[in-house]
C-alpha cells in the first residue's frame, strides 16, 4: 500500500535520524498499530525540528552562552524532546519567538503533544488511523513554517564565506547551504531570499564561475517543492533576472508559461537584443518557444524570419536543432530571403549579399534539397562571381560532396540553363 505522505516526507530536507522514525511510523501504520505510528510520527517531527535548531546559529532572542546550553540539551537523549517542545513555546516581547510561527500553530503542536502522550502512556483515548493521517496532513501544511528566527543572516554570511576563496577552497560542497534555504525564512519569503543571494552573494552574469552556475543549477532543479516554487517566483520577479536565468536554464521556460507579458517580451525583444545569437542557448530558447506554442500562430513566420537573420558562421543550429527548426519553416524562410528574393544577383550589391550570407547559404545547401530556384540564382551569380567568401565555401562544399555537382547540372539541363564555368570546372576538376 503506497502512502502519499511517505513519498512527501522523503522529499523533505530532514535528517536520516528523523527519516528513520517516520519509516517506523509507516511500518506500524500498515499493520494497524496506530498508537505506535502516531508516536513515531510525532518523534520524527520533533527530531526534524531539533536538527533545525542544532544547525541554526544563535537566534535573535538568545545570548551566545544560553544558546550553547540549549544545544547541549538538544543533544541529550534524556531531554532533547522536552527541550524542542519548550523552545517552540518560548517568546520574547521585543525579539519574538525562536520559531517564526503564529500562536495558533503553537497551540496545534500542544494538541498533538497531548495525543502523543495518550499513545505513549496507554491512556483510554481511542487512537485510530484518522488521527495518524490528520497529523500527517498537519505536517504537510506546516513543517516548512518552522523557521528559526535569526537564521537568515547567518546563512547569508555562510554563503558569502563559501564563495570567497580567502575563506573556502573552490570546489567545496555547497549543498548544505541549499538544504538550509527553506529553513531560515518563511516559505512566502523564500523567493526574496533568493533575490538577495543573487544580488549580493552569488551572481549568474557573464563573469560567474562554474561553481556559481552549479549553485543556481541545484536550486533550479531542486526536488524541494517550496524551493522550486520560490525559484520560479524569483525568476519572473523582474526582466533582467528572467533573462539571465532563462538563458542559463532554457528548459525552465516551460514553467513560466503563465507570464504572458515576459514570454512575449522574450521572443519579441530579449532573445535577440539581450541574449543574442552568440549565446550557447540561443537556439534552445527559440525551439522551446516554438515547440511549446508560446508564440501566436500568426506571428510565427515573422519570428522565423528574425531567426534567419541570426544565422551566421558563429551561430549555426546543431543537427538536432536543425531537424526541429526545419519543421517550423526555417529553410523556406532562408530560401525566400536569399534565393527567391533575388538579392544574390541584385545590381551593385549582389556580391556583397553573397559574401554576407555565405554561411547561411552553405547551411541551407547542406540541409535542403536543390531545386530550380536555388540552382538558377547560384548559376547566374557564379557566371561573373570569381572570388570572395562564398566562393571559397562553395568550392569546399563541392569537394566534400562530389555528387552534388551532378545533381546541380541535372537540374540546370532539365531547365535549359547554361551552366556557369564554376560548376563545369568544379565537376571536371573533381573527376580528374
Amino acid at each position: 500500500m503506497k502512502i502519499y505522505f511517505e513519498s512527501w516526507i522523503h522529499n523533505q530536507d530532514i535528517s536520516e535520524d528523523a527519516q528513520i522514525l517516520f519509516d517506523e511510523a509507516f511500518m506500524c501504520y500498515r499493520v494497524g498499530a496506530y498508537r505506535a505510528s502516531l508516536l513515531m510520527s510525532y518523534l520524527g517531527f520533533m527530531k526534524a525540528l531539533r536538527d533545525r535548531l542544532l544547525n541554526s546559529d544563535t537566534p535573535d532572542l538568545y545570548h551566545e552562552e544560553d544558546w550553547k546550553k540549549k544545544r547541549n540539551d538538544l543533544r541529550d537523549d534524556k531531554v532533547w524532546e522536552e527541550t524542542v517542545f519548550t523552545t517552540i513555546n518560548e517568546k520574547h516581547k521585543k525579539l519574538g519567538k525562536v520559531f517564526l510561527i503564529n500562536n495558533d500553530l503553537i497551540e496545534e503542536v500542544s494538541y498533538w503533544r497531548k495525543k502523543r502522550n495518550d499513545c505513549a502512556h496507554a491512556k483510554d483515548s481511542i487512537i485510530g488511523n484518522s488521527h495518524v493521517e490528520s497529523f500527517w496532513l498537519f505536517l504537510e501544511s506546516n513543517l516548512a513554517k518552522f523557521v528559526v528566527n535569526g537564521g537568515k543572516q547567518a546563512l547569508l554570511l555562510k554563503i558569502k564565506k563559501h564563495f570567497d576563496p580567502k575563506f573556502t577552497k573552490p570546489g567545496t560542497d555547497f549543498y548544505y547551504l541549499i538544504n538550509d534555504l527553506p529553513l531560515v525564512v518563511r516559505q512566502g519569503e523564500l523567493s526574496e531570499l533568493l533575490q538577495e543571494i543573487y544580488s549580493g552573494y552569488v551572481s549568474l552574469d557573464a563573469f560567474a564561475n562554474e561553481e556559481q552556475k552549479s549553485f543556481w543549477n541545484e536550486i533550479a532543479y531542486s526536488p524541494n517543492d517550496a524551493l522550486n516554487k520560490a525559484f520560479l517566483e524569483f525568476v519572473v520577479s523582474n526582466e533582467d533576472t528572467f533573462v539571465s536565468f532563462i538563458e542559463m536554464f532554457p528548459d525552465r521556460l516551460i514553467l513560466c508559461t503563465e507570464e504572458k507579458e515576459l514570454i512575449r517580451l522574450l521572443w519579441k525583444d530579449f532573445l535577440f537584443k539581450k541574449i543574442g545569437n552568440y549565446s550557447e542557448t540561443f537556439w534552445d530558447i527559440a525551439i522551446t518557444l516554438l515547440r511549446n506554442k508560446l508564440i501566436p500562430e500568426d506571428e510565427i513566420a515573422g519570428f522565423i524570419r528574425r531567426l534567419v537573420q541570426n544565422i551566421n558562421a558563429a551561430s549555426l543550429p546543431n543537427p538536432e536543432q536543425t531537424t526541429i527548426l526545419k519543421k517550423f519553416g526555417l529553410f523556406k524562410a532562408i530560401k525566400d530571403t536569399i534565393f527567391s528574393s533575388g538579392i544574390l544577383n541584385k545590381k551593385y550589391v549582389g556580391y556583397d549579399n553573397a559574401n554576407k550570407n555565405a554561411s547561411k547559404i552553405i547551411y541551407y545547401l547542406k540541409n535542403e534539397t536543390l531545386d530550380i530556384d536555388v540552382v538558377r540564382e547560384l548559376n547566374t551569380l557564379f557566371k561573373s562571381y570569381s572570388f570572395g567568401h562564398l566562393y571559397g565555401k562553395m568550392m569546399k562544399w563541392i569537394e566534400e560532396n562530389p555528387p552534388i555537382i551532378d545533381h546541380f547540372g541535372e537540374i540546370a539541363n532539365e531547365n535549359n540553363l547554361s551552366l556557369a564555368e564554376f560548376f563545369t570546372k568544379g565537376k571536371n576538376e573533381l573527376e580528374e
